[in-house]
């Protein structure tokens, strides 16, 4: 009986660690950026002369990306060497939430305006505009 309630308890709190660590996730990317849904990310990319960029790496860039994105692993947000115009919107996304957060935030600490900063929620799975591939 005990196995059983310990099984259960480990399940649980890994199941509240994984939703806690998904909610931060989500947060930080609403405090550093504009979370759009993906028919919001496609219509804002043919509307303006934004910056669209994939935070993947580029194995993953390479495979397939959004058209006129240019590849910028997160890494390189990181260390300060993005080459980014603060002038023009900037569009980011990649597979999940957690490398493009991690991009927008450095973006932020940097002195981006985090109106000009819009993240594909959803990750790049969501998009339904023109890819390469």
């Amino acid at each position: 009986m005990n196995l059983l309630v310990s099984v259960i308890l480990v399940i649980v709190l890994w199941i509240l660690f994984a939703a806690g660590s998904w909610l931060w996730i989500f947060l930080t990317a609403k405090k550093t950026g504009n979370l759009v849904k993906a028919d919001e990310f496609a219509k804002r990319i043919t509307e303006e002369n934004g910056q669209i960029v994939d935070v993947r790496e580029l194995s993953a860039y390479k495979r397939s990306h959004i058209m006129g994105a240019r590849s910028i692993p997160s890494v390189n947000f990181t260390q300060g060497k993005s080459g980014l115009r603060k002038d023009r919107d900037i569009f980011l996304y990649d597979d999940r939430l957690k490398e493009v957060t991690r991009a927008s935030k450095s973006l932020k600490k940097q002195g981006y305006d985090k109106n000009k900063i819009f993240i594909l929620r959803g990750g790049y799975n969501q998009y339904q505009g023109k890819t390469t591939k």
